[in-house]
């Protein structure tokens, strides 16, 4: 492969990699940013809202006041009142490239002035020498505020995933070489390691990019790595630090499926995705091993009554008990993403481009078209574990199709409907999230990234020069030459006179060595004659005369690089036309086929000295191969470029809010949702300008739900006026309740309290439960707007309790108390009664007795 070549392929490869690693819902102070509106809905841009679309952002300024636009991607992130916290993953390219420098003994400055040149400089790309500068950080979703709350840091490459737990921030930390959990507290900001992994060993290309994080049971559960693969602690105190957490999974209990090595798919993704639904565990896992193409399995893992966790092959291998088979029969999807809306658990697909890269190296697009050709299809499970296909293409495992609708129409792979071009660039379902009732998932499209494929000429994917081009032409001249003279007799003049195999006038001279000239004529020679003898001359003549002809009419297109409406590219050899569009493409394909097919029927007519050489690269493999080059500039070329975002108020029916990253083709993907008090904020992955951060409106107003007071009191003593229900009265504003927290755990909706016209009841038989003499501390979510908290003071009066604080009269006696302690007091005169009817009868058998 020629420098030309290789450092094209180099940066193609290098930008794929950097995917892989990559309402109020009004806010009350409306930022002056950038807006997109469609179909009800309104986007507002908050991060550097003085910076219009395709401009630099990247969330945070560097210390000269310059916008970082290194902070490639949003990575993750999770809602505290109004602040959106973020973990950042910044500029992956650059790390990619050095390492493909060290694989391909090259330097990054040469890698990196071949992506400048691809992109146009457009691409962020950092020095050589410079470190990671991936951060955590908040942003006020009101005012635009933004705060770092923890700088860089040596070793750690970003924060890959990101969950709340017991009013706690919990990000996990891709890190080498020991991933690690961090805490960080929202009051006040202050953070802390909480649980690190055994350090992963060197040289041995573990990956640490761990992205499994969930709560379930009252517990914090993450995915980790070590030596020995894959596993999974849990703890229900994680403040309490490492020794809090217990591992309750392994490799081997996951059938040692998880591929965790940098060499395995999608840089071995390894668990890739957990949440809890149900009360049980679902798990998502790369599969894909040393480069294989395989699909994500799906596992569920339960505790048992004795703690101890087993886990359940749901999607997999069928031999390993799988109901159904990997990536349920989706063979391009490697990874799967999770999220629970209502009462199903979603799965959306997430397909592999990183098994096409070696492909692509050698400019081979079958992988690449296949992706392409097969976007991502959206799957959900009920309760029951039933399995239904929410969008896709109708398959051995779900035979009758999607059940989803888009805008009416049904909704097909790449969450797009039939007429809908871009869906084929939806190579992720990235993120789903439930706020307001509505479901909304958010897709990465390929089409930035994968555009400069368009940038190869056709030259290119045959691996052929036009020097080299015109030299089979200038032999099949001479052939065609050999059989006419052969055809009138003349022929052994003509080879004495003008001797075959040197070139035509103005033309190269493909080989200089007279002793290959004198082979290629006496081989000539002998053929014509056998031709002649067969009676097979004219016929021959005839489909070599078309083979020049088809050969002469491309040899103009041959280092044609593809350009569209905005981006045309000059034709290089052939001055007469001024662009070069994918018709064109298109039409060199339709040559390169009749070439191919005129080509096979003369084929064992022809000397083995022209075969051997048109053999190479005139065959049905590279003509398929440069057939999946042109189809692949068709996905790209008709689809809108930047992600997708749908929503749906059922989880069947959605409906479109952008097809193009909010009019930002940069953004590439929609990587994070986090809900706060002023709405649905949305992180995007943009390795050119840096993330964004954008607000979601629906159009309507949130205002806080407001408590009528937040101190209440209950007494346990069944005596007691205090011994009733607890009506925690509400001003909703127009909000639900959504749940009930004590303690930071989930109340149980109807059985600890209950939802009221104005607001919620807890219930006796849960307050009787709660510890006596602390106030308990309880919080209200609600469906948007600002969560809401209250105490109960829990006491027990009932006489003889321990603790009891019972007013009594002056005399030491608690008359006063008990009678007004109803049908208890009852029962205690009744058995005051008792005891003296006993008594008397006593007296009266010892005085018959004496």
């Amino acid at each position: 492969m020629s420098w030309k070549r290789s450092l094209a392929a180099a940066a193609v490869a290098a930008a794929t990699s950097c995917a892989l690693l990559l309402p109020s819902m009004a806010v009350a102070a409306p930022l002056v940013g950038a807006t997109y509106e469609q179909g009800g809905y309104t986007a507002t841009k908050i991060s550097h809202p003085e910076s219009g679309l395709g401009e630099t952002d990247g969330i945070v300024d560097l210390e000269d006041d310059s916008a970082d636009r290194g902070q490639s991607y949003s990575w993750s992130s999770v809602g505290y009142g109004d602040w959106m916290y973020v973990g950042t993953c910044y500029a992956a390219m650059a790390s990619t490239l050095k390492k493909m420098a060290s694989q391909m003994g090259t330097t990054y400055d040469v890698l990196s002035a071949g992506i400048d040149a691809l992109f146009n400089g457009n691409l962020f790309l950092d020095s050589a020498d410079a470190e990671n500068r991936s951060l955590l950080l908040k942003i006020n979703t009101r005012t635009g505020e933004v705060k770092v709350v923890v700088e860089p840091t040596s070793g750690t490459n970003g924060y890959r995933a990101a969950v709340e737990f017991h009013d706690k921030l919990y990000f996990a930390a891709s890190a080498n070489p020991e991933p690690y959990l961090l805490e960080v507290d929202p009051a006040t900001d202050e953070t802390k390691i909480v649980y690190t992994a055994p350090s992963v060993p060197q040289g041995q290309a573990i990956s640490v990019g761990i992205r499994g994080l969930t709560v379930l049971n009252d517990q914090l559960i993450s995915s980790m790595i070590g030596e020995d693969g894959a596993y999974i602690v849990a703890s229900s105190d994680p403040s309490a630090g490492q020794d809090s957490f217990r591992t309750i999974g392994t490799q081997e209990d996951l059938l040692d499926y998880p591929a965790y090595h940098y060499t395995d798919s999608i840089f071995g993704g390894s668990i890739w995705d957990m949440v809890g639904f149900n009360g049980k565990l679902y798990i998502t896992v790369v599969t894909g091993k040393n480069g294989a193409k395989q699909s994500f399995a799906l596992f569920c893992g339960e505790p048992g009554a004795d703690g101890q966790w087993t886990y359940r092959l749901l999607v997999g291998d069928t031999d390993d008990g799988a109901r159904y088979t990997y990536g349920f029969g989706a063979d391009r999807s490697g990874a799967a993403n999770l999220a629970v809306y209502g009462d199903h658990l979603y799965i959306g697909g997430y397909n592999d481009p990183m098994v096409a890269l070696p492909d692509a190296l050698s400019f081979e697009f079958e992988s690449i078209y296949k992706d392409l050709s097969s976007p991502v299809n959206l799957w959900r499970m009920d309760a029951n574990e039933k399995f239904e296909m929410v969008a896709g293409e109708a398959n051995e495992a779900f035979p009758e199709g999607p059940i989803g609708t888009l805008n009416g129409k049904s909704l097909l792979a790449g969450l797009g409907t039939e007429d809908d071009a871009s869906r084929n660039l939806n190579q992720y379902v990235w993120n789903m999230r439930e706020y307001d009732g509505k479901l909304y998932a958010g897709t990465f499209d390929i089409g930035s990234l994968a555009y400069p494929l368009m940038q190869f000429t056709n030259g290119d994917v045959l691996d052929m020069t036009a020097d080299e081009w015109k030299s089979q032409i200038r032999y099949i001249k001479e052939f065609l030459e050999a059989l006419k003279e052969q055809q009138s007799g003349d022929e052994a003049a003509a080879i004495a006179e003008d001797g075959i195999g040197v070139a035509a006038e103005g033309e190269p001279d493909a080989d200089s060595d007279g002793d290959a000239d004198a082979d290629e004529s006496d081989d000539l020679t002998a053929t014509a004659e056998a031709l002649a003898e067969e009676g097979s001359v004219d016929s021959v003549i005839a489909d070599l005369e078309s083979m020049e002809s088809l050969m002469s009419a491309m040899q103009g297109d041959l280092d044609s690089a593809q350009g569209d409406e905005s981006e045309v590219s000059p034709l290089s050899l052939d001055d007469s036309a001024s662009t070069y569009t994918l018709d064109d493409r298109m039409q060199f394909e339709d040559w390169l086929q009749s070439l191919l097919d005129t080509y096979q029927k003369v084929h064992d007519y022809l000397p083995e000295s022209l075969t051997s050489v048109l053999d190479q690269w005139l065959n049905q493999e590279n003509v398929d191969n440069f057939s999946y080059f042109v189809g692949t500039c068709q996905y790209l070329s008709q689809g809108e470029r930047g992600f997708d975002l749908l929503v749906s108020s059922d989880g069947t029916t959605f409906q479109t809010i952008t097809r193009d990253g909010f009019g930002d083709a940069n953004n590439h993907g929609l990587r994070v949702f986090a809900a706060t008090n002023t709405g649905l904020n949305i992180g995007t992955a943009n390795p050119y300008q840096g993330s964004q951060i954008w607000t979601l409106s629906d159009g309507s107003v949130i205002e806080d739900s407001v408590l009528e007071q937040t101190e209440y009191e209950y007494d346990k003593y069944a005596g007691s006026d205090q011994h009733k229900p607890v009506d925690v009265r509400i001003d909703l504003k127009g909000n639900t309740v959504s749940e009930v927290r004590y303690n930071h755990a989930a109340l149980t909706k109807d059985v600890d309290y209950t939802i009221t016209d104005d607001g919620i009841q807890l219930a006796t038989t849960f307050l009787d439960g709660l510890d006596t003499g602390a106030a308990a501390s309880f919080q209200i979510l609600f469906n948007v707007g600002a969560r809401a908290s209250f105490t109960v003071a829990v006491t027990d009066t009932t006489p003889g309790t321990p603790g009891t604080d019972v007013p009594a009269d002056a005399d030491g006696s608690q008359s006063e108390a008990i009678g007004s302690t109803g049908s208890s007091v009852v029962a205690i005169v009744a058995a005051i009664v008792v005891l003296a009817a006993a008594a008397v009868v006593l007296i009266v058998l010892r005085r018959r007795k004496k």
